[in-house]
């Protein structure tokens, strides 16, 4: 085989591929539960920033089993301190809000950690981690918020894996904004 002919071959794997990650998000976006999180925007800390946003979701852990204190690990952005409590969880959307499935510490498959803080409402635990969003170049940023408001991301919740961000909206005083970011 000749070297243009294999670099041919490279390049149809490589467009498979990407075309098969993208086809798989575009069946989830149409496929799966979408539902709307409260968010916290954070600095990425990472060299190559760009127009990406780091932002943590919130989720229900309103009937979960009652979880351990949590260990004392500390997280990039959350420290457990006493009383905190934390529960190793599947992403899933129940009665339109991001509301977990609680599993054991054996279960095989992607899992993440929810953590609810000493004092916090149920409805206001923690997903453990974060998820990027993208802002296109010629968008101009929400950034930082007004006194008041509230981010929130409209997720879309796969059956494995962690959640995706699709939109963002701002909640305040006068209703809820969803971003047109386009």
């Amino acid at each position: 085989m000749s070297g243009r002919k294999a670099g041919l071959v490279v390049l149809a794997i490589q467009l498979a591929v990407v075309l098969s990650i993208g086809a798989k998000y575009a069946w989830e976006r149409h496929h799966c539960p979408m539902v709307w999180a409260r968010s916290q925007q954070y600095d990425p800390g990472q060299p190559l920033r760009g127009r990406y946003l780091a932002i943590a979701l919130e989720a229900s852990a309103c009937g979960l089993p009652g979880g351990p204190d949590a260990a004392a690990r500390a997280n990039q952005y959350f420290s457990p301190g006493p009383g905190d409590q934390e529960w190793r969880v599947i992403p899933a959307a129940r009665n339109g809000q991001l509301a977990p499935i609680a599993v054991d510490d054996t279960r095989p498959g992607f899992t993440q950690e929810l953590a609810l803080g000493k004092g916090i409402p149920c409805d206001r635990a923690r997903l453990i981690g974060t998820s990027d969003f993208f802002i296109p170049e010629h968008a101009r940023s929400p950034f930082p918020l007004q006194k008041g408001q509230e981010l929130w991301a409209l997720v879309t919740v796969p059956p494995s894996g962690p959640v995706r961000p699709v939109k963002l909206a701002v909640s305040d005083s006068s209703g809820f904004h969803v971003l047109n970011l386009d």
